[in-house]
């Protein structure tokens, strides 16, 4: 009797270490993962959509598989779109499909918007309509085209990057001086402790991600070098949390010359066939924001989270 209950107890002892140890193992994980926070809000950015709305083939979908998959994993309180998003009125109406004739959206002007003067009059009308929580409406010519606005405890900045100080629509590859100073002014004036800054053309294009494709190398928002130091100048002083864009195709999330650039790639779902196509879930607790990169199966119907960047 004695020998049986002395092996009872060697083996509820092992028992226990053994819970011991898993707890403590547990405990080490759950320590290495970013502490849960109240989320203040959250936010979608999609780009370069263009032509690819639906419907598509059989067993594919396009821009609409995107925004169906947002109906489960949250859509957040708005999306921007930086840039490509065209024909607009096709864009607006699968949002409006999926998410809700009152959810909010906030275009900005790519280079192929700009090459059609129809897209460029319904944008153009759309802002004019109003723009959802507005705050500044941009220099003499980009009244329409860029604007700012804020929401909770960030600010937002919409740049038509191709404004050239008198009209809206010029391929240029600049920044013009009004754009600066417009630029400068709307910074130095908001109270809000995050700057979210979006535009189309990327400071540098870079790789995707995951499939390493490359398009318009070399290609930046100035070709001015000086320009672009200025541009990046203010970032930093201002202290932008990122500037996001898109024009590559191709999702990247990265700091370039100090600075968080977030490309949100494309949202062509089975449309594009170089790269996933992709959505990025800005969230943000208090003044700590973190990036979710969602990716697309080559059919563009089922979107999984890659990978999350905590943005600094």
């Amino acid at each position: 009797m004695l020998n049986l209950l002395q092996k009872s107890w060697t083996l509820a002892a092992r028992v226990c270490g053994v819970a011991v140890v898993c707890a403590a193992l547990a405990g080490q994980r759950a320590a290495g993962q970013p502490q849960s926070a109240p989320e203040t809000f959250s936010f979608i950015a999609a780009a370069d959509m263009r032509n690819y709305v639906g419907p598509a083939p059989a067993g594919k979908r396009y821009f609409d598989g995107l925004c169906e998959a947002l109906q489960t994993i949250g859509a957040g309180a708005f999306m921007v779109l930086p840039g490509d998003c065209d024909p607009p009125g096709p864009v607006r109406a699968t949002i409006d499909r999926y998410l809700g004739t009152n959810y909010v959206w906030y275009p900005v002007i790519g280079n192929h918007e700009l090459g059609n003067k129809t897209n460029m009059a319904w944008l153009r009308d759309q802002a004019k309509a109003g723009i959802p929580h507005l705050t500044r409406r941009g220099p003499p010519g980009a009244e329409e085209t860029t604007y700012s606005f804020e929401f909770e405890n960030s600010h937002f900045i919409a740049l038509d990057e191709y404004y050239n100080g008198k009209t809206d629509s010029l391929l240029n590859n600049d920044i013009p001086e009004a754009a600066f100073d417009w630029l400068e002014k709307d910074l130095a004036a908001t109270q809000k402790p995050l700057i979210w800054v979006m535009g189309h053309v990327p400071i540098k294009a870079l790789p995707d991600m995951d499939t390493g494709r490359k398009r318009h190398e070399g290609g930046t928002l100035t070709a001015s070098p000086a320009h672009m130091e200025r541009f990046l100048g203010l970032l930093k002083k201002y202290r932008v949390r990122a500037y996001i864009c898109g024009h590559t195709h191709n999702c990247s999330v990265a700091k370039v010359e100090g600075v968080w650039q977030a490309d949100a790639g494309h949202a062509r779902g089975a449309g594009d066939k170089g790269a996933p196509s992709t959505f990025l879930k800005f969230r943000i607790s208090g003044e700590r924001t973190w990036v979710d990169i969602y990716r697309g199966d080559t059919n563009g119907v089922t979107y999984l989270l890659r990978k999350t960047v905590e943005l600094d």
